[in-house]
């Protein structure tokens, strides 16, 4: 008998793309499927949707009537929607002329993260992707936080940790697929642990994700400032395989700005708090993210985060221009920046960041890394990887070249000798692979 041909769309962040692999294997393994990438051959079409800020919604939205047409004309017999999108039958996707977008009238199947998130959490199998010697595992979902430019609790309800044990065994299982850097991702990592174990016990999960020998890095992602207390930097400090590597997002820096996006932190303590990271782990590399044009923000409040970057240069940064989306808090909040204004303010923050990232990059000159060799770019004739200081998908690259083939997922030791925009350009040391 064929199998069922399916063709898989997943959108949005590295914690959905987990859900997607998961989703994927129970299709593969249990319903005969074989995955293909060309729509019009499949019998099957699965998305997994975004909906967190208005153009994840357009972008989801028109992925889904790009496939309807195929159903339309007969090639696909099912079209299936998953995640976040799915949370309303009907979507606003303008937010101010009642422009709506009822999926229901183009799927077969509408299915939310409830009807499926316990047992995604109970699974270890995955569908993993041709970069399988990199994976993220998702600790936990929802969120208990209250940050009013911000709809994942309306989407994702409250903090649903999964447990340590299935955790591990998950991340045994990658392991055993050859996974050697393992991403820990959350709605707010550092808050793992607290609806089952009633106190946080994300080091006591690190430590237990530590003991499986094949995994040489771990990377920590999604760690709200207000949680990164000393015991976790200290932990950090201590243990080889968490890396010095600490993605943190600050939103903002004027304390009138923070009160009303409601984050519990302030000027003050991020100062502390960054202070206090490099000087416990002086190689730290602080990844955060940035919104600007929140509602009512002034340009001498802009100018203040600004300033603050330019005296903190952070190793990397992120930046987004606040969603006017309905269910957020802070829709209401009266004035509210203009578009052009809002465009103006992130374009011109991110050329604020790649000044401060040419001159970190000058810095990396002569230094030795251990380096995972993610493939090779034929245009440029050269081996591509990252080190510690650069995550998956989000950050930076080094290229090299070598006279001898290397493997995908190996390690090697590289010299940085020079700089190229936001990316490094390196020499294979003489010494061989760390691995």
């Amino acid at each position: 008998m064929n199998k069922t041909k399916l063709f898989f769309v997943s959108l949005g962040c590295d914690k959905n793309k987990v859900d997607s692999e998961k989703i994927l294997d129970f299709f593969i393994s249990h319903r005969d499927c074989v995955v293909v990438d060309d729509p019009s051959i499949a019998d099957i079409a699965i998305v997994n949707t975004c909906s967190f800020i208005l153009d994840a919604k357009l972008e989801s939205i028109e992925t889904i009537k790009h496939l309807y047409q195929y159903k339309k004309n007969g090639s696909l017999k099912k079209l299936i929607v998953y995640g976040c999108l799915a949370k309303e039958s009907t979507i606003n996707i303008d937010n101010h002329d009642g422009d709506f977008f009822d999926i229901k009238q183009y799927a077969d199947e509408v299915k939310y993260f409830d009807e499926y998130l316990y047992d995604l959490d109970k699974s270890k199998n995955r569908a993993m992707d041709i970069l399988s010697f990199s994976s993220s595992i998702k600790i936990s979902d929802g969120c208990n936080k209250n940050c009013s430019y911000c709809i994942i609790p309306k989407l994702r309800g409250k903090l649903h940790s999964n447990t340590i044990e299935n955790l591990y065994n998950e991340a045994k299982f990658l392991a055993e697929n050859g996974t050697t850097e393992l991403n820990i991702v959350a709605q707010d990592t550092l808050s793992y642990g607290i609806d089952i174990y009633n106190k946080k016990e994300i080091i006591k999960l690190l430590d237990k994700l530590s003991e499986i020998d094949s995994i040489k890095w771990i990377r920590l992602l999604y760690c709200y400032p207000e949680s990164l207390d000393d015991d976790i930097i200290d932990f950090i400090s201590k243990n080889e395989k968490v890396i010095n590597y600490i993605d943190m997002p600050i939103q903002h820096i004027n304390n009138r700005i923070l009160k009303l996006m409601n984050r519990p932190t302030t000027k003050e303590s991020v100062l502390k708090l960054i202070d206090k990271l490099r000087n416990k782990l002086p190689d730290i590399c602080i990844r955060t993210t940035t919104m600007v044009g929140f509602p009512t923000e002034t340009n001498e409040e802009y100018d203040e985060l600004i300033e603050f970057l330019k005296l903190i240069k952070f190793d990397k940064l992120g930046c987004f221009s606040y969603s006017n989306e309905i269910l957020n808090q802070a829709h209401k909040l009266e004035p509210q920046v203009p578009e052009d204004i809002k465009e103006y303010r992130q374009n011109n923050l991110l050329e604020v960041q790649y000044d401060i990232v040419k001159q970190i990059n000058k810095n990396e000159i002569d230094k030795i890394y251990d380096v995972l060799i993610e493939g090779y770019d034929s245009t440029r004739e050269m081996y591509v990887g990252r080190n510690y200081k650069n995550a998956r998908d989000i950050d930076d690259f080094i290229y090299f070249k070598s006279d001898e083939d290397l493997i995908s997922g190996d390690y090697k030791k590289v010299k940085i000798i020079a700089t190229d925009e936001y990316d490094l350009i390196g020499e294979l040391n003489e010494n061989e692979s760390t691995k």
